[in-house]
């Protein structure tokens, strides 16, 4: 019997998320485990609060991960 490595993500586990403000609108990047990072635009409005920025920015990466690692578990370190 041949035992196969589960296939990992073309990405690694997220382990945070930077989130810039440009002229251009929101982007982010999102820093993994393994020391990669996946970068884009944040599909939200240019004048969107900072707050629900980073809520959209929080569920976008919630929702990835879920999709590809099982047992994921989220924390969240919200600045005061």
């Amino acid at each position: 019997m041949v035992r196969r490595k589960k296939k990992r993500p073309d990405w690694g586990m997220p382990k945070g998320i930077v989130l810039l403000a440009t002229p251009e609108g929101w982007r982010h990047s999102v820093l993994t485990m393994e020391g990669g990072m996946l970068c884009g635009r944040l599909d939200v409005p240019i004048n969107t609060d900072p707050r629900d920025a980073r809520a959209a920015a929080a569920r976008m990466v919630t929702e990835l991960a879920r999709e590809r690692f099982d047992g994921l578990r989220t924390t969240s370190n919200t600045p005061q």
